[in-house]
């Protein structure tokens, strides 16, 4: 392979580029395609990718293969020099160049322009066609007119929009996505991985993949967005320092400052001077939009980015393509939300750190961005409940790291009522999502500042003291969903107080609600009860049905643990009916499950399955991930129990406990209890070897495919294996004995000190189970067992 100027032939293999060199092979064998230009941002290995093509077809092209490396080119006409210069060496080849073949797929073309006879084909590669496309595309045009005999290989991080270019786009490699506690064997083969362990291996030969750091790894290679120069970059600083720093000190932003090899382009010797590469001609409004956009962490949609952009809307518009087409943007299809512009995280830090070099405009991106969050939340907060809420929630998710990017611009300020209002308004999508820990931290530090701000001024009322009861509230919640409930407690506390001041009677009593419930889960059982009886009576004598439906929720658990299983029945009846008629989608699923476990207490397995599986489709219609760890457990004992399904089982309950262990969540000692005499149970039931494959399995379900696990589970009556699963509880076997002995319902009832619908479905299900039609058969079936 001849080159017109020097370019850097690397003698390392090509990592993951197997399809894509595949794809860009077939194209140049093709003779009917003059030009095939690789597209895609800098540092994704397009000019890798066509030295290595060119390689391969060497034999394809006997009549010579030039590169000119562009970007060498001090200035657009010496550029189109170089290239003429390249294509006359292809027409008139030095003797020795290339004996004349007849290679397959090299048919010959008559060169009319040189009056020669047929020429065989040649490919010209043109390394580097951005920030002189425009100059470049008609001449190429015109060489590819005026010779037919030759091909262009452009790379490039824009095309040349010549008529009959085939664009083939070059992606990063694919990283391996979060995974929970990855092994090497679920990796070893991702592209990304294989890149960063063979360079990380070519300067530290002790370097290789184990159990030991394939998560950090895994980490490094999500970080860094598969981007090959960034990996290999960073690969190379393992020559000095241990995995586990490389990482910290990737995570603090350093690879921006990563440096690389001298031998390679000056535009790939750091992530510093491929950005400025790419983002070299970019008008003064191009840089500041592309700034600005640098500061939505999770990307901005189009109706946004004209939102926040300094430049007209035609401007923008014209800007946005820009950058679009030169690769410095691209744009995102989400599923359930809109298409996002985002862009690599080398161009991002880049981005920021231009933006920070201009103070006034740093200042006035960061008040723009927040008070787009700032709008947007106080919009939604009204949206996440009834019919529609799904979409809200979704689109509250998709903006989550923007949100938080908001809070820390506006935290620096000295007012704190923006803040206050921006957090409590990020309340229940941070409940639904499962954003536990960081909630409450916004939530406990934002009315901490308000009260120092009182205490400053002498002045308890210097900040809204109703944005401070709100505070407290959704601390008190997110401490609850967290399993802290004496801190849920405490901080109710201080929101009934605030209320009071407020006289405001409604949320005051919606307040102590809460306080009765967390002192009921602290175990003060007598002051939580008479809590929530005052607090329902108050609520609905005020005409708050929601408010009353999640009290009257509240209390039922209240009469399940101390024994009241109709009072609670009635309670809950009520409340779900509340809740399906103002579309109070995650409480009716609370409900639900309240009601599953009721049904489950009472020996009523159809019933609890029942009820459950209409909360976990609830849950998972608003991706709730909070709640529905318990929900999954509550379900995996029932499969346990009663579908013969041990290791459906087994994965429920670990992907329960990997929920837990991704939102913080921690279980009730009694719970908890339960759960690990279940763990025991199937580990001794399935083995070893079978418990720990179907656990692994449960830890790496997705979220978003958990529910649809559960729900895959065999009903009441449709089992598989009867014999196992026809064995009756304890409960049960007493019912079908008092049964045998001739015992009427109402009898079995005062003998066992139950309620006589509790006996009612106690019958119902012995008589499933063992297949019989009247009490008679049960009789003679429990007879035959005994």
């Amino acid at each position: 392979m001849l080159t017109d100027l020097p370019v850097h032939e690397p003698t390392t293999e090509m990592v993951g580029r197997e399809l894509e060199l595949t794809s860009v092979c077939g194209r140049l064998e093709d003779s009917s395609l003059r030009l095939i230009t690789l597209a895609g941002a800098g540092g994704v290995g397009k000019s890798r990718l066509a030295a290595e093509a060119a390689r391969l077809l060497d034999d394809t092209f006997p009549g010579g293969i030039r590169t000119v490396d562009l970007p060498a080119c001090p200035h657009p006409e010496e550029a189109v020099g170089a290239v003429a210069r390249a294509v006359d060496a292809l027409r008139h080849p030095l003797p020795a160049a290339h004996e004349p073949s007849t290679a397959a797929g090299a048919a010959p073309a008559h060169d009319p322009k040189s009056g020669l006879e047929p020429r065989p084909r040649a490919l010209l590669i043109l390394d580097g066609v951005e920030h002189i496309a425009a100059r470049l595309a008609p001449v190429v045009a015109d060489y590819l007119a005026g010779c037919p005999w030759l091909t262009v290989l452009a790379t490039g991080q824009e095309v040349l929009r010549i008529y009959g270019e085939q664009v083939v786009p070059v992606a990063p490699l694919p990283p391996p996505g979060p995974l929970f506690e990855p092994d090497v064997a679920d990796v070893q083969d991702n592209p990304a991985v294989q890149l960063f362990t063979r360079r990380a291996h070519e300067v530290n030969p002790g370097f290789a993949l184990t159990a030991e750091n394939v998560t950090s790894v895994v980490d490094i290679c999500n970080l860094l967005e598969g981007v090959p120069l960034v990996l290999e970059l960073a690969a190379r600083r393992l020559r000095l320092f241990p995995l586990q720093e490389v990482q910290s000190w990737l995570h603090r932003g350093g690879d921006s400052h990563l440096a690389g090899l001298v031998d390679v382009p000056p535009r790939q010797r750091s992530l510093l001077a491929a950005a400025e590469w790419s983002c070299r001609g970019l008008t003064d409004g191009q840089r500041t939009l592309l700034a600005r956009l640098a500061l939505f962490r999770q990307g901005a949609t189009l109706a946004t980015a004209e939102k926040i952009s300094p430049l007209s809307p035609a401007e923008t518009a014209a800007a946005i393509e820009e950058l679009l087409d030169r690769n410095l943007l691209r744009l995102d299809e989400r599923q359930h939300t809109e298409s996002r512009l985002t862009m690599s995280r080398t161009i991002r830090v880049h981005s920021l750190s231009v933006l920070d070099g201009d103070a006034e405009e740093a200042a006035a991106a960061r008040r723009v961005h927040t008070r787009h969050y700032q709008k947007l939340m106080h919009s939604l907060e009204g949206r996440f409940h009834g019919s529609e809420q799904q979409r809200w929630l979704r689109l509250a998710a998709a903006e989550h790291d923007n949100v938080l990017a908001a809070l820390d611009h506006v935290a620096e300020g000295p007012d704190l009522a923006p803040r206050a209002a921006l957090v409590t308004a990020c309340l229940r999508p941070w409940l639904v999502r499962g954003e536990l820990k960081p909630g409450l931290h916004w939530f406990d530090s934002t009315a901490q500042a308000m009260h120092e701000a009182d205490g400053r001024s002498g002045n308890e009322d210097e900040t809204d003291p109703r944005l401070r009861a709100r505070l407290h509230t959704g601390a008190g919640l997110l401490a609850a969903a967290l399993g802290d409930h004496d801190g849920a407690a405490h901080r109710h506390r201080r929101a009934v107080a605030l209320y009071k001041r407020l006289r405001d009677a409604r949320a005051g009593a919606l307040a102590s609600a809460r306080m009765g419930h967390a002192l009921f889960r602290c175990g003060d059982q007598a002051v939580g009860r008479s809590l929530l009886i005052a607090a329902r009576t108050a609520l609905e004598g005020q005409g708050d049905t929601v408010g009353s439906a999640e009290a009257a929720a509240s209390l039922a658990e209240v009469m399940m643990a101390s024994d009241h299983p109709q009072d609670a029945l009635s309670l809950l009846e009520r409340a779900e009916r509340i809740q399906r008629q103002n579309g109070e989608i995650r409480d009716l699923a609370r409900t639900l499950h309240l009601r599953a476990q009721l049904a489950w207490d009472e020996d009523d397995e159809a019933g609890a399955q029942s009820a459950l599986r209409q909360s976990l489709t609830l849950y998972d219609s608003i991706d709730e991930r909070t709640e529905l760890a318990a929900a999954l457990d509550t379900f995996a004992l029932l499969v346990q129990r009663g579908a013969g399904q041990p290791q459906r089982a087994t994965r429920l309950l670990a992907a329960a406990e990997n929920l837990r262990r991704r939102t913080g969540v921690k279980v009730d000692g009694e719970r908890w209890d339960r759960l690990q005499g279940a763990v025991t149970e199937l580990r001794s039931q399935l083995g070893w070897s079978v418990f720990a494959t179907a656990w692994v399995e449960g830890l790496r379900l997705r979220p978003e495919t958990m529910v649809g696990e559960a729900l895959a589970a065999v009903e009441p009556g449709q089992r598989a294996d009867r014999g196992e699963a026809a064995a009756l509880t304890p409960r049960q076997l007493q019912v079908a004995l008092l049964v045998a002995e001739g015992m009427t319902n109402r009898q079995i009832a005062s003998r066992l000190k139950i309620a006589e619908w509790t006996v009612v479905n106690h019958v119902r299900n012995v008589m499933r189970k063992l297949g019989c039609r009247s009490r008679v058969q049960v009789a003679w079936a429990v007879g035959r067992r005994r």
